[in-house]
Order: structure tokens, then sequence, then C-alpha cells
């Protein structure tokens, strides 16, 4: 079984992976790069192929999964033929994104609502020779408005050879709120001719113990949002050494200093790191033991760099992390 650190679109870009690589990469196997959205024309953006240059991700020790976006099989079998040319052997199609605007143009888990349009792309794409020389896996959701939606479609997906289908047990209507379909997923992961991954609300330690032991044969387990929120998961997972104050500091630092080489401006940085400290805002206390909730709304509703600057200050000044 291996463990990934599942995309997030605007956060995990090839700075904020690398800078956790260098802190906390013991227990991660691959990262997932934020989808490549390919176009009709056969290409992918400048940004997004930032991405996958070997100097942003190989260069610093780090494996990489690039994730597609595409809807149509001739730009899935392009990208797969372009991503094995500059040497990647396994590549991931997105179709669990529940976005209104991606989910509008059937991708992502838009994909997910015409079982048949599903069976006529992989056809194409299976026929093409490049799916017996790199792995093909797939993310998904059960469905856009019923878990039982995925009763139509796994049986899709069985008819190919996929690397792995990695199954995010809520429906798109859900985003990623709610409680995951559990017995949906038990019914796939029993059901399933492919490897099947898991992916969702592992926050903790105990909640990977958990998915582990029910289903002891899982291919992958993806964390996103946990890991976000708690950088050292992993490695505590792997070993049990939880995350140091000393570490958080460092690695929130060195992650404003990494975005510069992305992001030119100060201020939307400054607006990555806000976000970012809403995440990990739920690892601290104040050193009397009171809440850190005053001090981390200053960070996110601070109005210029000074103020937020000031904010963090006050942070790394009066705060340790949790016990619990």
């Amino acid at each position: 079984m291996r463990n990934s650190f599942a995309p997030m679109e605007g956060i995990t870009i090839y700075c904020y992976r690398n800078t956790h690589y260098k802190y906390f990469g013991e227990g991660l196997d691959y990262y997932y790069t934020p989808f490549l959205s390919i176009y009709k024309h056969h290409s992918i953006k400048k940004r997004d192929m930032r991405e996958i240059l070997p100097e942003n991700n190989a260069e610093h020790g780090i494996s990489i999964i690039p994730q597609i976006m595409a809807n149509d099989a001739d730009e899935i079998i392009w990208a797969l033929h372009y991503l094995q040319e500059r040497g990647y052997d396994e590549i991931n199609l997105n179709m669990g994104c529940p976005v209104g605007t991606v989910v509008s143009k059937k991708k992502g888990s838009g994909m997910l609502q015409d079982p048949d349009r599903l069976y006529e792309i992989f056809s194409k794409v299976f026929d093409d020779n490049i799916t017996d020389e790199i792995k093909f896996t797939v993310k998904t959701r059960l469905g856009l408005a019923d878990s039982h939606e995925f009763e139509n479609i796994l049986p899709v997906l069985n008819k190919f050879p996929f690397g792995a289908v990695i199954i995010h047990p809520r429906i798109r209507t859900q985003m990623y709120k709610g409680t995951p379909d559990m017995d949906m997923f038990r019914w796939a992961y029993e059901n399933s001719k492919n490897p099947v991954g898991y992916n969702g609300n592992i926050f903790t330690p105990d909640d990977y113990k958990n998915i582990v032991e029910k289903f002891p044969n899982l291919y992958e387990v993806m964390m996103g949002r946990g890991l976000v929120a708690n950088p050292g998961l992993a490695r505590e997972i792997k070993n049990g050494k939880k995350m140091s104050f000393e570490e958080l500091k460092g690695f929130m630092t060195d992650l404003q200093d990494n975005y510069k080489i992305e992001i030119p401006a100060d201020e939307s940085i400054m607006h990555k790191m806000k976000e970012i400290w809403f995440y990990v805002g739920n690892l601290i206390t104040k050193e009397d033991g009171s809440s850190a909730e005053q001090l981390i709304h200053k960070i996110r509703t601070a109005k210029n760099i000074a103020e937020y600057r000031n904010a963090v200050r006050a942070v790394y000044r009066e705060c340790i992390m949790k016990t619990t």
C-alpha cells in the first residue's frame, strides 16, 4: 500500500510540494500535481507546465504523478504521450472535481453523469498502445447526486485495465462536506476488478488506521486536506513523530519564501499564506492554554503585508502546539 498527497488546486503547486517534502516527506510515496487542463488544440498552459518540469520536482528528489483534466479521448491520449515523452510513467485522470465551472463543462465529476460516454472515451484510450507503456489511473467520486450512481459507473471502469481507481466516497453535490458513503465504498472495494485507492477525511493517524484496518488490500491511501491542515500527518502515521512548533514555523517561513519563485507579488503570496493558516491554525494554542483563534483571525483578516507579518509574529511569540 502506498501513501500519496492529493492535489489541492491553488495550494499544492510545486513550491508547496518541495517545501513539504523537505520537512515532512517521510511517509509519502508520491505527490500529485494540481490538475493540468488539456485543451482541444493539444496544449497545456505554461503555468501548468511548470508543475511537471524536472527542475521543479525530480531535482528536489520528489516523486510526482501528473493529474490531467480532460473529457475527450483524443485529448487524454495526447496528454499520455506528451507526459510519457517527458519521463512520466504514471498519469491520473481527474473525474472527481466538484467545482461548478468544471462540472458544467462535463469535466471532473461532470464526467460521471454519462456512463455510456465514459465507455466510449476509455475504449478509444485503451485502444492506443500508450496504455501498455504507462500506468493510467483515475480519481473519481461516487456520482453527481446519488452515491448509487456508482453501481453504473464501476462496471464501465471494470472493463478496462486501469492502474488504479482512487475513490473519494462522496457525491458531487456534497463537495467536501457531509459523511463519506463507506457502504458504497465497500461495495466498490469488493467489486472492482482494478486496484482500489481511498481518498477522503483522513485528518489523524486514527483516521488512517481505521481505513487500512477495514480495507487491508487497498492499493493506495491518498490524503489531501488532512495533510494541508497537519503537514506532518504522513510522518506521524509512519513513525509516530508529531510535528513540533519549530518545524511548523520553519515550514511556514520557507513556504512563504518559496512561493516567491512562482508568485511575484507579495500581496498574492500573503493571500495564499492566509489560506494555509486557515488550515494549520487548528494545530496551535496559546502558551497559557487558551484558544489561539483570535490570533489566527488576525492573520486571516490582515489588510496589508505589515498587518499580516505582525499577526504571524504574534502567533510565533505566544503559541505552542496543541498536545491532543
